[in-house]
């Protein structure tokens, strides 16, 4: 097989009722050559039975299994080392790429390392489109204060794109998931990215489906969702990022990170208290509303929003 354009990288827990159709979506890409690598990370469905026999014949899709779950940086990274593609894209299980998304951010390859379009949200139990998430943004480029800039509280922050990044550049800075981090870890390595002199690009186009872990239309959790709310893996790298990159930040920038960093810990009590409701784990629940007060606003703020 020649050396494709872009290595595709899949990562699938779970997820025998949908990854086809992420598959497929990659594989249809118009006038571009791919690679597709899926990493099943210890599903217990079939999950890699199910992609192994579906495409046995096609050359362009290869199966990297986990016998346990280890996490999706440790399932990129995994397929990340054996891209063969000029540039890396990512795809997760539940989500799709347009027919055309390869056609127009390649367009713009030859003037950047990291190129990212609009997102366009996906109710998955609605099965309908819901609007791009970033309707705000223009196509241009991206800095290192766009990454960290949180926006208002019911917005996306960039941390949710999706990008094409051109793996020479990866391979040259040694760059890798943190196998540690299992939320955020695509808002660390940008970061990464653009400290390491990166040019980023943001295309206004909604050319990645999402599939939104509670759709907006049908109020209901997508089934195929494996979000986790636990930041502490994800603070606890941006602190060592700020300590060792200290000297390149602009004050601006420092800043910035300051604040993200108070945010994230200002909501983590409240991402605990999700995951205790998750688990079930009454007492947790109640000894967060009891002993933090940003708990017991939102949990008023709910209260106050469905009367």
């Amino acid at each position: 097989m020649p050396i494709p354009e872009v290595s595709v990288i899949i990562p699938c827990y779970n997820t025998k009722a949908c990854v086809n159709h992420a598959i497929d979506s990659a594989l249809g890409q118009h006038n571009h050559s791919v690679e597709v690598l899926v990493v099943d990370d210890g599903s217990t469905d079939g999950t890699a039975e199910f992609v192994s026999k579906t495409y046995e014949t096609d050359t362009r899709v290869t199966l990297i299994h986990f016998e346990k779950n280890q996490g999706p940086s440790a399932a990129r990274n995994a397929a990340l080392d054996k891209a063969k593609g000029t540039w890396v894209g990512l795809l997760d299980s539940d989500d799709l790429w347009h027919p055309k998304r390869l056609e127009v951010l390649l367009a713009q390859a030859p003037d950047f390392d990291f190129i990212a379009d609009n997102i366009m949200g996906f109710d998955a139990v609605a099965g309908k489109q819901t609007g791009p998430i970033y309707d705000e943004r223009q196509t241009g480029a991206l800095t290192f204060l766009d990454f960290l800039h949180q926006g208002r509280e019911d917005q996306h922050d960039l941390g949710y794109l999706q990008p094409l990044m051109r793996r020479s550049f990866l391979e040259t800075h040694e760059f890798r998931y943190n196998e540690d981090v299992r939320v955020g870890e695509d808002l660390l390595l940008n970061l990464q990215i653009l400290l390491a002199g990166g040019r980023a690009l943001f295309i206004d186009e909604p050319l990645y489906i999402y599939a939104l872990p509670v759709g907006p239309l049908s109020k209901v959790a997508s089934p195929y969702s494996r979000s986790t709310t636990d930041t502490t893996m994800l603070r606890h790298h941006l602190q060592e990022l700020r300590s060792e990159h200290l000297h390149k930040f602009t004050v601006q920038e420092l800043e910035a990170l300051d604040k993200r960093l108070e945010d994230m810990a200002l909501m983590a009590p409240i991402a605990a208290f999700h995951r205790a409701r998750a688990k079930g784990d009454l007492v947790t629940m109640l000894r967060l509303a009891l002993t933090r007060g940003t708990v017991r606003r939102r949990i008023l703020q709910t209260l106050l929003g469905r009367m």
